[in-house]
């Protein structure tokens, strides 16, 4: 038997991104490849002197460790576009799962329904094997005594079936993970062992000043990017247990040079000429943040446009304390079944002036969210609730978003309004942005944009 919680996690498995990080393997692999030319002309100069063995024995060395690396990358290349392709398989078979539970969720709710905190957050299969047993636990309003047997038969079918596509699910995941990761492992171990046979590390661009001035060239070379990416970055890791995390950090960072972003916590603004006010105060926040997520600065104003008239931030710290309250195994009422804008999971509590859930910014940012500390998890909010990091953030997360579309590798500057429009619908939607809502959001978002752009001349 497999189970919603079971396959869960396929909500934030990302093929699209998956195959991005296969194009970026292939990107290092063709870019290896330039070495060759020149490798070629190498051998083929003529000169005599003491050193020419050691020279050529050199070049072997060069040309043999660029052929290995480009094996192991072409390897992971494979592996990656690989599992990619298995885990688009099992996000179908996920999704086919969903839409028969819903279909289990509705007729059971023709039955009973729950009232305790248990039988509200139990999925549906597991709703409908209690409500049948009739000895349940979950506690269904006049559980006892109701009688369900008009609707056992086509329950039971929805019940295997449901099951059956979350069993797929699993399987195709599972067994495509395994093998990718195996793969992994042998792109990882084709990787040549070279060392320098010295401890110190020698500064290349310090000692070569030509070196760092052709990579400053190179950086205009196709293969030194993906195309439609922003510009290269360190990478950063995990943040673990620290209170800021490194991708946070590095933000905050690039915020030191420029001028404070305009706050609207008490009073957000409420109309065209407000926000078009707030976009040209903080419009070189707002040009940094795209500039170094790699997307048009309209993009991130229009967003911007779209969000900043929300509800006051002492509204978010309301909800998100509430909401928290009654996140407790002793609580009756689960914090999502609470009345209006209060019911929600805590995590998906919105704060700062472009709206963005806790638990979207803590991802964005580099922390696991399923295991905030509470230091943690303030510092999240206070960047959030910060004017120009939280831009920072939803530029980032908009970069995530172009590069699980099929534009990802379209340059900013030769982005469609279509495109346009989709990427707000995905910042909107998330994994739902086909969704009428998000569609809605989309349409207003281009509708707005060029008010958008002129606020940031």
């Amino acid at each position: 038997m497999t189970y919603h919680e079971d396959v869960a996690y396929l909500d934030k498995c990302s093929p699209e991104q998956v195959d991005r990080n296969a194009d970026e393997f292939k990107r290092v692999r063709d870019l290896l490849g330039e070495v060759e030319p020149a490798s070629r002309q190498a051998t083929r100069t003529q000169w005599v002197g003491e050193a020419r063995n050691q020279y050529d024995a050199r070049l072997r060395e060069a040309r043999s460790l660029v052929t290995e690396m480009q094996e192991a990358f072409d390897t992971a290349r494979g592996a990656l576009r690989h599992y990619a392709d298995e885990l688009a398989t099992a996000k179908r078979h996920y999704a086919h799962g969903k839409e028969v539970e819903a279909k289990l969720s509705d007729l059971i709710g023709t039955k009973g329904t729950a009232v305790t905190r248990t039988a509200q957050e139990a999925e549906p299969m597991r709703r409908w094997e209690d409500m049948r047993a009739t000895t349940g636990v979950l506690d269904f309003v006049a559980e006892i005594g109701m009688n369900v047997d008009d609707i056992k038969d086509r329950a039971n079918s929805l019940h295997d079936s449901t099951s059956e596509a979350f069993g797929r699910a699993r399987r195709t995941e599972k067994e495509a993970r395994a093998l990718c990761l195996s793969r992994l492992k042998r792109a990882y171990e084709q990787l040549p062992e070279f060392f320098l046979g010295r401890t110190e590390r020698a500064d290349f661009f310090r000692d070569m000043p030509d070196l760092l001035r052709e990579a400053r060239e190179a950086r205009k070379v196709p293969l030194t990017h993906l195309p439609g990416s922003g510009p290269k970055r360190d990478s950063t890791s995990a943040a673990g247990d620290r209170q800021i995390s490194p991708a946070l950090a590095a933000i905050r960072r690039e915020l030191e040079g420029l001028p404070g972003a305009k706050d609207s916590y008490w009073s957000p603004p409420s109309n065209a000429a407000e926000r078009s006010e707030w976009i040209t105060a903080n419009k070189d926040v707002i040009k940094a943040a795209a500039r170094r997520s790699g997307l048009p600065p309209d993009m991130v104003a229009g967003i911007a446009w779209q969000e900043i008239g929300g509800q006051p931030g002492i509204l978010d710290d309301i909800t998100d304390t509430t909401r928290q309250s009654f996140d407790s195994p002793l609580s009756p009422l689960a914090p999502e079944n609470l009345p209006s804008r209060l019911g929600g999971d805590p995590d998906e509590t919105s704060f700062g002036p472009i709206a963005i859930q806790v638990r979207r910014g803590a991802e964005v940012l580099g922390y696991d969210p399923d295991h905030l500390t509470e230091a943690q998890r303030n510092t999240v909010e206070d960047a959030l609730q910060d004017p120009a990091q939280n831009i920072c953030i939803a530029s980032e997360y908009l970069a995530q978003l172009k590069a699980e579309s099929e534009f990802a590798d379209v340059p900013a500057e030769e982005m469609t309004p279509a495109q346009y429009q989709e990427l707000a619908a995905r910042y909107n939607g998330g994994p739902y942005w086909r969704s009428d809502d998000a569609q809605a959001y989309g349409r207003g978002f281009r509708n707005n944009l060029d008010e958008a752009g002129e606020a940031l001349k």
